[in-house]
Parts: structure tokens; sequence; C-alpha cells
């Protein structure tokens, strides 16, 4: 062999020693917010995607890992619904703030758990009927009748303090730091008499043993400092009823089992609770029925305050996905 080859050798494996680091991941904190509706791969290199699993144009996903220490091309992010819920993305898919590493972490990476971050909130209701339609095992879709509370308003499903930076992943600021695989294996909350029974009315789960409220402190509520435990839930609560009481309940209770067409159901909330209020509401619906609505809040949600004086403070975050018009189920389950 001449010294010709051996000096091509031995540069080709100077070459691949030098950049062996590059080629395992390397922990990253930070966020990237989806520019594109991109594939989530769980494995970047064979392109596997088993449940067609993609990004949400503008929602924020909190970064775990990159391929590579300097300018990375994929970064490996946590997707809530997705199973493995760690996938990669490549880069050109969004804008991305991340620090490589184990230093500190400067704001806004990272800060999607750090509690008293938020700059506005989200009231989240549901309609209980439609709801159990699909939760048919849940213990408090097993009421039926139809003097209960669930089957002529609007339930609590939460209260949720918002960071825009972090999309839907600002949550987990306090002890617990990930999802049980079940609300009940959450640590029970201490909440005064009056408060959890004014609670067990507005939300039902509560009260049956599902749970729900322990989720949404510990998801939730711990991303607020303005509150205890016993005020945050009383606040809560209170919007629920002020939402209800307002005369909203009563035209959705005198439709049920009828078609309702949104744009009498915007004239209604508009009347209710202000000029243009329903443009600061999404509308969610399940095969035909109207299953939640959630209210934009302001940041600086004072307690005692009308609903309806709050809402208009808040920034406009309008989207119905109910294609025009919805049907109010009643309670109990439809053959």
């Amino acid at each position: 062999m001449n010294i010709f080859k051996l000096i091509k050798i031995w540069t080709l494996i100077i070459t691949l020693v030098v950049s062996l680091p590059s080629l395992a991941s390397t922990s990253a904190t930070g966020t990237i917010q989806a520019t594109q509706t991109c594939e989530a791969y769980v494995s970047k290199n064979k392109r596997t995607n088993p449940d067609n699993t993609k990004l949400v144009v503008d929602q924020t996903y909190l970064v775990s890992e990159v391929n590579r220490p300097v300018n990375p091309g994929w970064y490996r992010v946590h997707i809530q619904n997705a199973s493995p819920t760690l996938r990669w993305v490549a880069d050109h898919c969004g804008t991305v703030n991340v620090q490589i590493g184990s230093g500190p972490v400067s704001q806004p990476s990272g800060a999607c758990n750090t509690s008293g971050q938020e700059d506005s909130y989200k009231l989240a209701l549901s309609w209980q009927p439609a709801f159990c339609e699909t939760h048919r095992d849940k213990p408090e879709c097993h009421v039926t009748d139809q003097k209960a509370y669930q089957a002529r308003n609007f339930t609590l499903h939460g209260l949720w303090p918002n960071k825009k930076s972090c999309g839907t992943g600002y949550g987990y600021c306090g002890e617990v730091r990930n999802k049980p695989g079940h609300f009940c294996d959450y640590p029970a909350l201490s909440l005064a008499t009056e408060i959890r029974l004014e609670l067990e009315q507005v939300m039902p789960s509560a009260r049956a043993g599902s749970c729900l409220q322990r989720h949404e402190w510990h998801k939730h509520g711990t991303c607020q400092t303005k509150w205890s435990i016993d005020k945050y839930h009383q606040i809560a609560s209170d919007l629920t009823r002020q939402f209800n009481e307002s005369g909203i309940a009563y035209f959705i209770s005198r439709n049920i089992g009828k078609q309702v067409d949104e744009t009498d159901f915007y004239k209604r909330v508009d009347c209710a609770l202000g000029e243009n209020a329903h443009k600061r509401m999404r509308l969610k619906c399940k095969g035909g029925n109207l299953v939640d609505i959630y209210i934009n809040l302001p940041k600086n949600l004072v307690q005692g305050e009308l609903l309806g004086a709050a809402v208009l403070r808040a920034n406009p975050d309008f989207k119905s996905g109910c294609n025009g018009s919805f049907r109010i189920d009643p309670i109990g389950f439809a053959n």
C-alpha cells in the first residue's frame, strides 16, 4: 500500500473520530413554535410516524433534545396526545428558542412550567350531556336526572392560566410535573367545606369521584400565584355560575334536543355579556353536539368582577368548530 492511500485512510479515520460527538443527540431546553404542519417522527432516520402525529400551526412545544450540538437540524419535542409523546421534528417546522446543554435557561425558554408568568386566563366550560356521549364510563355520566344541575347548566372544566409563548403547554408549575395514569392518582386537595360543596355542584366529576378537580389544580391552578387553592376554586365556581345565570344556560336549556344556529347563540351571548363578547370565545363540537366553550379572560382577573366586564377586557380569540350550527344533547345516552 503506497503512502498516499495510507494518508487518505488516516484522514478518513480522523474525520470520523472528530465527528462522533455530533452524531449523538444532545439535551436541550426551550421551545419550538410551529409555523408548518410537519410530521412528528418517532424515528427521524426511518421517518416512522405510526399514529400520523403532526405539529399544529401556532402551537408551542417543549424541546428536550437536538440531533447535534451545533446547527441542529432536528428537535425532539413533547407532544401531549401522541404515543409515544416524544417526537422528532425538522428545524424548518417552526420558530426555535432553545439552549443546548445543561446550562441555565433564559426566558422565555423553559418557562412553561414556571408559575406566575400567565398573560391571560381561559375559562373552560362543558355541556355535560354531550361530553358524556363519548365518556360513558365516567361515574358522573351515570346521572340521568333531568333536574340535575348538569342537565340544564354548563359545568366547569377548568380555569386555566395561559402564557402565549407556551401555546397550550403552560402547566404543571407545582410539585407535580407530569400527568399520572389516573386523575385520582394526583395528590388530594384540601378545600374548605363550603368551597368544596360549591365546586361539586358546578363540576359534577368532583362529586362523582373522577377527581377532575385534582388534575385541574395540579396542571393549571399551580401556575398562578395570586390565589390560594380555596380562592382559586371559589373564583372558578363563581365565573361558571355567572355564565349560566346570565341567561345563556336558559337559552340553551330551552333548545335541548334541538339544533341551534350559531348566529342565534352569539346574539344571546352578546346580549348577556356585552357587545362582541362571543369574539372572546371558542366553541368545540363533536358529532354535531356542542361540547365545550372556552372563554378568554384577562391577566388581571379580579375576584368578584362581573364576568361580562372581564370578558370584554380580554383579547379576541374567536374560533368555532361547529360548522354554523350545533345540537343541544339531552342528559342520558343517545341510542
